[in-house]
């Protein structure tokens, strides 16, 4: 008996370990881009699709938990009330992205992918006015990047509610990033 058990464990453990994707350092937008890709792929629809709705996940995360750094940590009245901001806009973004990926099957990733941790990491180890100021050059940067994300989404896209999705938080995205460039000149003042 102890035998079967014993080999009904190694044969699960094997399984599972298997299961788990491709190397063990895959992240978790690594892991949900694949597994997007790969369920459109199947049913013959963009696969992009899923790679936007895993990156912008990662995006809206990195942009919310910023903000909440932010909110907390920063000097100037108008970081801390900027990262308020992100923090509200980008949490409920995300959570409009994920009712969309839920009803498409399509899984949004639990954790920030490596680059954008690298950036929070980053911002995390400074203070004062250095962070603010790291701040929001990393809130100019990451805007940019989101936005052409969204734009190609808004314009290239196939899938219809993701579409919708980019083009209506289009101009949002660009307010962000107006604002920030704003905060960022006037700290450099």
């Amino acid at each position: 008996m102890k035998t079967y058990l014993t080999i009904f464990c190694v044969v699960a453990l094997a399984w599972g370990m298997a299961s788990c994707g491709d190397s063990s350092d895959s992240t978790s937008v690594d892991a949900a881009g694949k597994h997007n890709e790969k369920l459109l792929e199947s049913t013959g629809k963009d696969e992009k699709a899923g790679w936007f709705v895993a990156e912008a996940a990662s995006a809206g995360m990195l942009e919310a938990e910023l903000g909440r750094l932010a909110s907390s940590k920063a000097q100037d009245a108008r970081v801390k009330q900027y990262g308020q901001l992100m923090l509200d806009h980008h949490t409920q973004g995300n959570k409009q992205l994920k009712q969309i990926a839920d009803l498409k099957n399509l899984i949004t990733p639990t954790s920030l992918g490596e680059d954008h941790q690298e950036i929070y990491n980053e911002l995390m180890s400074q203070s004062g006015a250095a962070f603010d100021k790291a701040y929001m050059q990393s809130m100019v940067k990451s805007h940019k990047e989101t936005i052409d994300r969204f734009e190609q989404m808004a314009n290239e896209g196939t899938d219809l509610e993701l579409k919708n999705f980019a083009a209506k938080t289009l101009p949002m995205l660009r307010a962000h990033l107006e604002q920030a460039e704003q905060i960022e000149d006037a700290l450099e003042a």
